[in-house]
């Protein structure tokens, strides 16, 4: 079943205001250097393949399965799987403070949460930021990642486990009192 007349003014009203999470997902995957042009291919690919968007289904887990197929593609293309790993400043920087005290803090502590992020594998990686940074549900997660819901669970558990632990190791070694209980309570919503 299709959306009757998927044109231009569909495209623009259905497609377009996932732009920007699209953009932030292409610097997760491929880096600033490399987003917009990724971004720009899915959109266009996600034009040519309109004909297969599901109106039962919601559009945002398509278009971030298509920009993942075509980062994957980009990177069999130019054989660079260990650039294609990239995560950069924006992970998980947190609406920013006007006191500047508070906004060094904030950096730092997005820097630290990214460091960690990146520190876990792939596998347990992408199901952490999906669920956790772009909000998505398990069956959305799973059809982005073309893995089963059961496996998505395990994986975003285990993901979440290892970020825990890593956030403890990096809070302990800047001396924070306590910092075991701390980063349990913080996680703990994740």
């Amino acid at each position: 079943m299709a959306w009757p007349g998927k044109d231009r003014g569909w495209f623009e009203r259905e497609v377009l205001p996932h732009l920007s999470a699209l953009y932030q997902f292409a610097v997760e995957l491929a880096g600033l250097d490399d987003a917009e042009d990724l971004v720009q291919t899915a959109v266009l690919r996600a034009w040519q393949r309109r004909a297969l968007a599901r109106p039962d289904r919601s559009l945002r887990p398509w278009l971030f399965a298509i920009l993942r197929h075509e980062w994957i593609d980009e990177c069999r293309r130019r054989q660079r799987v260990g650039r294609c790993d990239n995560v950069t400043e924006e992970l998980l920087l947190t609406p920013l403070s006007s006191d500047p005290v508070a906004l060094v803090a904030q950096q730092r502590n997005a820097r630290r949460v990214r460091d960690a992020l990146r520190a876990i594998p792939e596998a347990f990686r992408w199901p952490v930021y999906l669920k956790d940074v772009e909000g998505f549900g398990y069956r959305e997660i799973a059809e982005i990642l073309g893995l089963p819901i059961g496996t998505v669970m395990s994986r975003l558990a285990r993901g979440r486990a290892l970020l825990r632990e890593r956030l403890e190791e990096v809070a302990a070694e800047s001396g924070v009192a306590g910092s075991r209980s701390v980063v349990r309570k913080r996680t703990n919503g994740l």
